[in-house]
């Protein structure tokens, strides 16, 4: 009962500030990190017809939609207005680590957004979404196969496979939260 009542509560208190910080500089380095694993994935994979030659410079595109697919799924654990506070918090953030100046890193991020709101309305969820919009920044569609490329879809395997690594790349809220209280 005690425990209930929060009097025995275990969870460290910490800023939205601090935790938009945790959260944009630890996944800036899960993505600086991974991308290489995403590079080699597609770069080097059975079920494309041709190398689409990812390079290190296109961790650009890479870096936008994970993070953008971030903030996508900050409203299923937060309030409305704890939501929109941490999503403004780490917006700011994100647009230090995108490359160009802040005021086009904001635009980015917020064209970034745009893009993923439409994918999400197609989509299953999030990681799916993220996905697609791999596959649609790379141009994966013109290394496919005729059968897929004619069809405009992702290769059903290589699409499976693609949304089991994006899955690596989501902040996961729900330890955090279970650890931590964000104060304001």
């Amino acid at each position: 009962m005690i425990k209930f009542l929060g009097l025995l509560s275990k969870k460290k208190k910490i800023s939205s500030l601090k935790t938009a910080n945790l959260l944009v500089t630890t996944l800036d380095e899960v993505i600086v990190n991974g991308f290489v694993e995403i590079q080699d994935f597609i770069n080097n994979n059975n079920n494309l017809e041709r190398n689409p030659n990812l390079s290190n410079k296109d961790i650009r595109w890479f870096r936008l939609i994970i993070f953008v697919g971030n903030l996508k799924m900050i409203p299923s654990f937060f309030d409305d207005e704890q939501a929109e506070k941490l999503h403004n918090q780490l917006i700011d953030i994100m647009a230090e680590k995108v490359e160009g100046g802040n005021d086009i890193a904001l635009e980015q991020l917020v064209d970034y957004e745009t893009y993923l709101s439409d994918l999400l309305r197609k989509a299953d969820n999030c990681i799916e979404a993220m996905a697609t919009a791999v596959f649609d920044k790379y141009n994966i569609n013109d290394f496919q196969v005729n059968l897929f490329k004619r069809k405009n879809e992702p290769n059903p395997i290589f699409f499976q496979e693609l949304k089991n690594l994006m899955t690596h790349f989501i902040w996961n809220w729900e330890d955090y939260l279970v650890k931590h209280k964000i104060t304001t």
